[in-house]
C-alpha cells in the first residue's frame, strides 16, 4: 500500500476504535454532564434582581412611592406597591406574609423580622428622600433645580476600550493548553497500549512505520477535534439557550483559528508524545518518559500567559508567538485581542509547519527504533542508535 493509504487506514482504525471505547464515550458524557450542571448553577445563581412586595397606608410622604421606585433601581431590586386602607390592614397583611414590609405613615416601617433585608434598607432610604423632599417643598424649593444642576460634559482623553476580548483570550490560551496536552496523552496511552499487548508487531508488518506514527496521531486529533466540537457547541447553544452571556464579535475570528492553532500545536506535540511512548512498555513508567515534554508545553503556556496576554501589542509579545512551541497558544489570544495582523499569522503558520516537519523526522526515527523494543524503559540515545541500524539493513 502507498503511504498515503496506510495511513488513512491507520487514521480511521485508530478514530473508529476510540471512539466506540467505553472511556471516550464516558469522558464525552461526563464532560457534557459537568458542563450541564455549571449552566444550570449559573442560571440558578443568577436568577436577576430579587422581587418584593410593600404595603403602603397611612399619612404617608407623597413622595414617597417615586422614592421607592428610585432607591430600588439604584439597589437592583424590584419593588411592587400596594395602598391598604387602614395601618392594621398594612399590618396584617405583613404577618401573613401577604407582602414582605409596609410603611405606615410617615415614621415607621413594619417587618416580619428585623433582618436586615435588603427591602428593609431600601425603604428606610426612601422614607428619608421622601421627607426630605416634602420639608423642601414646604420651604418653597423647588426640588427639581436641585436635582438638576445644569450640563456637564465629559471628555475623554482616550478612545472607548473593549475587554471583551479579553476573556475570550484567557479562555482560548487555558483550552489550547489543555486540549493540546489532553489529547497528546491520548496518544501516548495509545502507543503505550498496542507496544504493551504486542498488537503494534501485527500492524507493522504490514505498514510502515511513519505510516503508523502520522496515522495515529491524525485518527486521535481528529477524535480530539470531534468531541471539542460537540462540547463548545453544545455550550453555545446552552449559553443562548438561557442567554448566560452575549458572545464578542472577536469569538468566531478566534474560534476559527483556534481550530487552526490546535491541529498545528496538537501535530507538534503529539508526534512527541508518540514518540515517548515508544520508549516504555509499563504504564508506571509513562510520566517519567513525557515528564520533557509536559515542561516544555508548561513553559509555552506560561510564556503566552505572562508575556502574551498582558500586553499582546509588545515587541516582546510578537516576537514569542512567532515561536512554534509557543505559537499554538499565544497567537488565537493576540486575534482575539485584534492584535495579529495577517501576515504574522501566515508567517506563524510557516514556521510552525516547518517546525512540525522537523520534529516529526526526529519522532518518526525514535519511534521506529524503541516501538519493537521491550522490557524495562529504552534510552532515547539507544532508540535512535536502533534506528540506524534498522535502516542500515
Amino acid at each position: 500500500m502507498s503511504f498515503i493509504r496506510s495511513t488513512y487506514l491507520v487514521a480511521w482504525r485508530e478514530a473508529t476504535e476510540r471512539a466506540r471505547s467505553r472511556a471516550y464515550i464516558v469522558s464525552t458524557i461526563f464532560t457534557l454532564v459537568l458542563l450541564g450542571g455549571l449552566m444550570a448553577v449559573v442560571v440558578l445563581v443568577d436568577q436577576g434582581p430579587s422581587t418584593y412586595e410593600v404595603g403602603l397606608s397611612g399619612d404617608i410622604p407623597p413622595a414617597l412611592s417615586a422614592s421607592i421606585d428610585a432607591v430600588a433601581t439604584s439597589s437592583d431590586v424590584l419593588v411592587s406597591q400596594v395602598e391598604y386602607p387602614t395601618p392594621a390592614a398594612a399590618r396584617h397583611a405583613v404577618a401573613a406574609a401577604e407582602v414582605d414590609a409596609a410603611v405606615v405613615d410617615d415614621d415607621m416601617i413594619v417587618v416580619r423580622s428585623p433582618d436586615g433585608s435588603p427591602i428593609e434598607s431600601v425603604l428606610i432610604t426612601a422614607l428619608r428622600q421622601a421627607r426630605l423632599a416634602d420639608r423642601l417643598d414646604a420651604l418653597g424649593i423647588d426640588l427639581s433645580t436641585l436635582s438638576d444642576p445644569g450640563r456637564i460634559d465629559v471628555v475623554a482623553t482616550e478612545g472607548a476600550t473593549d475587554d471583551s476580548g479579553e476573556g475570550i483570550a484567557v479562555t482560548a490560551v487555558v483550552l489550547l493548553f489543555l486540549v493540546i496536552t489532553t489529547y497528546g496523552q491520548w496518544v501516548l496511552l495509545g502507543v503505550l497500549e498496542e507496544k504493551s499487548t504486542h498488537v503494534v508487531e501485527q500492524v507493522v508488518s504490514s505498514t510502515s512505520v511513519r505510516s503508523l506514527l502520522a496515522g495515529k496521531v491524525i485518527g486521535i486529533g481528529m477524535l480530539g477535534i470531534g468531541q471539542l466540537a460537540v462540547l463548545i457547541v453544545a455550550a453555545v447553544l446552552a449559553g443562548s439557550v438561557f442567554e448566560l452571556f452575549a458572545l464578542p464579535s472577536a469569538t468566531y475570528a478566534t474560534a476559527a483559528w483556534s481550530v487552526v492553532w490546535f491541529l498545528l500545536g496538537f501535530a507538534f506535540y503529539a508526534v512527541m508524545y508518540a514518540a515517548a511512548g515508544s520508549l516504555v512498555s509499563r504504564t508506571e513508567d509513562a510520566q517519567a518518559a513525557t515528564m520533557p515534554i509536559a515542561l516544555f508545553s508548561v513553559a509555552a503556556y506560561l510564556v503566552a500567559f505572562s508575556v502574551v496576554l498582558p500586553n499582546p501589542e509588545s515587541t516582546v509579545s510578537r516576537i514569542v508567538s512567532l515561536l512554534p512551541p509557543v505559537a499554538p497558544i499565544a497567537f488565537p489570544a493576540r486575534i482575539a485581542f485584534g492584535q495579529a495582523p495577517v501576515w504574522e499569522l501566515l508567517l506563524g503558520v510557516a514556521l510552525t509547519m516547518a517546525a512540525i516537519a522537523v520534529v516529526v523526522r526526529l519522532a518518526a526515527r525514535v519511534y521506529a527504533g524503541a516501538l519493537l523494543g521491550a522490557g524495562s524503559r529504552m534510552k532515547l540515545r539507544q532508540a535512535w542508535r536502533a534506528a540506524g541500524e534498522l535502516a542500515a539493513r
